[in-house]
């Protein structure tokens, strides 16, 4: 069986076509359509093809079967969880990044994209106000920036306490003390685990109501630390969007002998892009290592994330760097960039690019409006909701998300109450929030990331959640009744 050249473009414009259709249908289709994996099965499964088959048959099927069960979270009513939509111009530049093929850990394997990805690394340390000689890598998303932050926080802090990791291994080095949020996000915990950091050294600073850091603890909790110490806050809590006090954090590592603070931003670290939102993050440019995903409020395709380290240094010779000779000057002076030594890929596509286009398409200005048009749109929608009688928000709205309770009474109550109703809301399709905890409560996480929601589909979907909200509180109401009777 011959491949041609010539076959890619009825091919790719076949793909092209339906792509396109799927994006047009994301306003008026149903998020979830429902369809059961059986059914999935019996359309996508089936014994291994023993011969070939016409290829744009192929794409054709694969289109419509697929197409039938996914979740629309591209759309412009999908809240849940923490899934952003694409930029038309990322998606666009995503596609060229798979037509081109390249594989761009080493600069003499694509030297184009390695300029695209240095330019688009420089563009975003100074839309975010970080350090200009931070190191910077393009990764699969937060986890992967997280697991690669740590693992140079590790290797720092051991260095600093006289061990090399890379000469000893971790076998007999010195006990790193862990410090976080009593919100820590589970990707925090998975990459302390990969990292050979374990629970039993974790020590945890208290929130208040809003899930922020309680900066009077800080120093209490860090005065327990002796030895090395890595501290994790939070730009953007999952549940609250609240921002942890960097300022009194970076103050009190800065006076520990030997500690390093880390920041996960997978959310909210691009509000240090606004106007109107940096100051909740004063200090944050004071940290060691930040983390971040391009996939969430960023609005590129999957899969995208950032991960920034202050001493680019560091970040190259946990890679590696201290292996692999000229690499290490390679990676840190221009003109050559040589991404090996800023992840722990070593194959991956151009993943800088899209975000390149992204930057280069919408400028300062026009990514400022979109953060700053997702807290308006995220506040809209929580004022709404709270001047209805038995809804309640939990948390002050000082970014893009917020979470919320249904009914009165007990805590038992309320909980069974918002998760019939966030059910009810995800079977229905028109708009999709999710289920998440707030201290111990079950609640609607409600989240605003895409660049395509107007205030249409936040007055539209604010009413559907309010009937959702009636609807059930009247069937438990009647169960009860029908109980006590």
């Amino acid at each position: 069986m011959s491949h041609q050249f010539t076959q890619y473009r009825e091919l790719l414009n076949s793909s092209m076509g339906h792509a396109v259709d799927y994006l047009e249908s994301l306003p008026e289709r149903p998020i979830d359509k429902q369809i059961g994996s059986d059914e999935l099965r019996s359309r996508l499964g089936g014994p291994l093809p023993q011969t070939p088959s016409d290829a744009k048959l192929v794409i054709d099927e694969l289109a419509e079967n697929i197409e039938q069960g996914l979740i629309g979270s591209g759309g412009p009513r999908y809240f849940g969880y923490a899934i952003g939509g694409s930029f038309p111009v990322s998606l666009a530049a995503d596609w060229l990044v798979s037509a081109w093929d390249q594989n761009v850990p080493y600069y003499v394997s694509s030297p184009a994209t390695s300029v695209a990805e240095e330019t688009a690394a420089e563009w975003l340390l100074e839309l975010l106000g970080l350090p200009h000689t931070a190191g910077v890598g393009f990764t699969s998303g937060a986890q992967e920036a997280i697991y690669t932050a740590l693992i140079t926080a590790r290797n720092a802090l051991l260095k600093r306490a006289g061990w090399d990791v890379a000469k000893k291994g971790l076998y007999d080095a010195p006990r790193i003390n862990v410090v976080v949020s009593d919100q820590i996000h589970s990707t925090i915990k998975r990459a302390l685990w990969m990292i050979g950091m374990g629970e039993c050294d974790i020590k945890t600073i208290p929130t208040d109501k809003n899930l922020r850091i309680i900066p009077d603890a800080i120093s209490d909790v860090l005065a327990q630390c002796d030895g090395p110490t890595l501290v994790c806050a939070q730009a953007g809590c999952i549940d609250s969007g609240a921002y942890d006090p960097f300022e009194e954090l970076s103050a009190c590592v800065s006076r520990h002998p030997n500690a390093w603070l880390h920041v996960d931003g997978a959310i909210g670290l691009w509000s240090a892009a606004s106007e109107k939102q940096k100051p909740m993050l004063k200090g944050i440019e004071k940290a060691d290592s930040w983390d971040t995903d391009g996939h969430k409020w960023f609005n590129m395709p999957y899969d995208s994330g950032v991960v920034i380290v202050r001493d680019a240094s560091l970040l190259a010779e946990a890679m590696g760097g201290n292996s692999m000779g000229a690499y290490l000057t390679d990676a840190i002076a221009k003109p050559d960039r040589n991404a090996i030594n800023f992840g722990i890929a070593a194959s991956r596509r151009a993943r800088g690019v899209p975000v390149y286009a992204a930057i280069k398409a919408l400028g300062r200005q026009g990514i400022e409006d979109h953060l700053d048009t997702c807290c308006d749109l995220a506040r809209r929608m929580a004022d709404r909701l709270r001047n209805v009688d038995g809804i309640t928000i939990l948390n002050d709205v000082v970014s893009n998300r917020f979470s919320a309770q249904f009914g009165k009474g007990d805590d038992e109550f309320r909980n069974v109450l918002t998760a019939r109703i966030v059910h009810r809301l995800q079977q229905e399709g028109f708009c999709y929030p999710s289920t998440s905890g707030y201290k111990g409560l079950k609640t609607m996480l409600f989240s605003v990331l895409n660049c395509h929601t107007t205030v249409a589909d936040i007055d539209a979907s604010a009413e559907k959640i309010i009937e959702a909200y009636h609807i059930e509180l009247e069937k438990i109401d009647a169960a009860c009744a029908s109980a006590v009777i």
